[in-house]
């Protein structure tokens, strides 16, 4: 459960300067987890409520599965495609009408720039850390990589390299009603060598966050919500309605 150290510190009854000082943090900070902005770390938030003398206790979240964002690659689903577009190139070239060089022009097309297109990095997220399996940016390496011929690279990302994470969400221009591409929400990563990584979330991932971001905090994480979107999936508000008024 994520803990409201707004209120925490709302009801400390000090001015944001003796806050500041009590707790060794900016008054910037303090103004942050006040406003539902910043939800501090494990660290920070034990300091917390120390201070605030309150019954409160940070428990360990509960982490039944990993969380994934992206759709892992089943050997399956490949072989299903590259059947997908062997019919597809024979369609285009007639089923045979067209000269067999034609016939194999689109196929290559096909298996080498078209497949590789479909499928994209993907991303693991449990107690221990953030893993990333990665793609090459080759066509040719990509395709042998889904016939699982190249192992995929591997990259993990322990939870002591990460400095803070922000919750994104940004809107898409639209000039159409008819437009369903889905807006922009992310989790930006920035490590402690300032690198930024991005996970894209699905709008359906909105109800599992709140668990995310409890998992995040605890392992001593900061997480940035200067959007307050977390505060609205607690009222059951729609992020899409939310941000894009006219569409509601």
């Amino acid at each position: 459960m994520l803990i409201d150290f707004s209120e925490i510190l709302k009801t400390f009854g000090f001015s944001n300067q003796e806050i500041s000082n009590r707790l060794d943090i900016s008054i910037a900070k303090v103004e942050l987890i006040k406003s539902k902005q910043l939800y501090p770390n494990k660290a920070l938030a034990q300091k917390i409520i120390r201070f605030s003398k309150q019954k409160v206790s940070l428990t360990p979240p509960v982490v039944a599965d990993d969380f994934q964002f992206g759709q892992p690659i089943k050997l399956k689903r490949v072989i299903f495609s590259i059947i997908l577009i062997i019919f597809v190139s024979l369609l285009f070239t007639g089923f045979g009408h067209q000269p067999f060089w034609v016939f194999l022009l689109v196929l290559l097309i096909g298996l080498f720039v078209t497949l590789p297109s479909c499928f994209n990095d993907y991303w693991l997220i449990n107690r221990n850390g953030l893993k990333i399996n990665i793609f090459s940016s080759s066509g040719t390496t990509k395709l042998a990589q889904l016939l699982h011929i190249i192992p995929i690279t591997q990259r993990t990302i322990p939870y002591q390299d990460i400095d803070h994470i922000n919750i994104i969400y940004r809107t898409r221009p639209r000039t159409s009603p008819f437009d369903i591409n889905p807006d922009i929400f992310q989790l930006v990563c920035t490590l402690k060598n300032n690198q930024e990584l991005s996970i894209d979330l699905n709008v359906s991932f909105e109800e599992n966050l709140l668990n995310l971001v409890t998992i995040f905090t605890y392992q001593g994480v900061d997480v940035y919500d200067q959007q307050r979107i977390l505060l609205a999936l607690t009222k059951k508000e729609n992020l899409f309605q939310k941000f894009n008024p006219k569409f509601s």
